[in-house]
């Protein structure tokens, strides 16, 4: 288990596309916090949601990296190397989703980061009082990297059940539904409670949801599409 999460991460590490992904991301992130230089906020409350929403973007667009790079496994035969050499493919599953936790988290937090140094100099020079100390800075990159981690391996998990790499656009696809599901609300207050939704939560930008309840309601999600993947796509793998 060890070996693989070593060999994935040496392979994120060396191959230049990921660095040049990585590089993309921050500029999609960089791009969407830009209306902020326009003075696009009045309020704190403003660049909160701001905030907010460009922390859900980084992780799904976190998760969706996760998919295409293990689809494309699949997709280019590399993965059936790999279990030659590991032939237990729930380890091989499993190792992924921790690779890409990893990656997740850390790429999650550099993106929130890139984020707020955009959004929080220029509210501040609009004299835009958001409250925001060191400790809250803190807790949103905590909570990025926390939802970069969980969603990052759920990107992963869902690689491996696509088996293409076209499942980036199955993330997409699942964040766009939950935005369109969400708006005007829903009965009971479930949007608050779906995954994408609850990364407001974990990061401490929105108030909807507990930042305990979150978290632990995320590693539930997580642990359901893990269970699913071993009872399902594994198998299927045998077929």
């Amino acid at each position: 288990m060890t070996a693989m999460i070593s060999a994935e991460l040496l392979r994120l590490r060396t191959v230049a596309t990921h660095r040049w992904i990585a590089l993309g991301l921050l500029a999609l992130i960089a791009a969407n916090a830009a209306p902020f230089v326009n003075g696009a906020a009045t309020s704190a409350d403003e660049v909160v949601a701001q905030l907010r929403g460009l922390a859900q973007l980084a992780i799904v667009m976190v998760a969706a990296y996760a998919a295409h790079v293990v689809g494309d496994e699949f997709r280019r035969g590399s993965v059936a190397m790999t279990y030659l050499r590991h032939p237990s493919r729930g380890r091989v599953a499993a190792a992924h989703a921790v690779t890409y936790a990893a990656a997740g988290a850390a790429l999650a937090a550099i993106l929130a980061g890139t984020a707020m140094a955009i959004v929080l100099p220029v509210a501040a020079g609009d004299h835009i009082n958001t409250g925001f100390a060191s400790a809250d800075i803190a807790l949103v990159l905590a909570g990025s990297a926390l939802g970069g981690a969980v969603l990052g391996a759920a990107g992963a998990l869902i690689g491996a059940v696509a088996r293409h790499p076209g499942a980036m656009g199955i993330v997409v696809v699942w964040s766009i539904s939950e935005s369109l599901a969400t708006q005007g609300g829903t009965r009971g207050g479930i949007a608050h409670y779906l995954p994408f939704q609850l990364v407001g939560a974990v990061t401490s930008l929105s108030a909807d949801v507990a930042v305990l309840p979150a978290i632990g309601l995320l590693l539930v999600y997580l642990a359901l599409m893990a269970l699913a993947v071993r009872r399902w796509a594994l198998p299927r793998d045998l077929t």
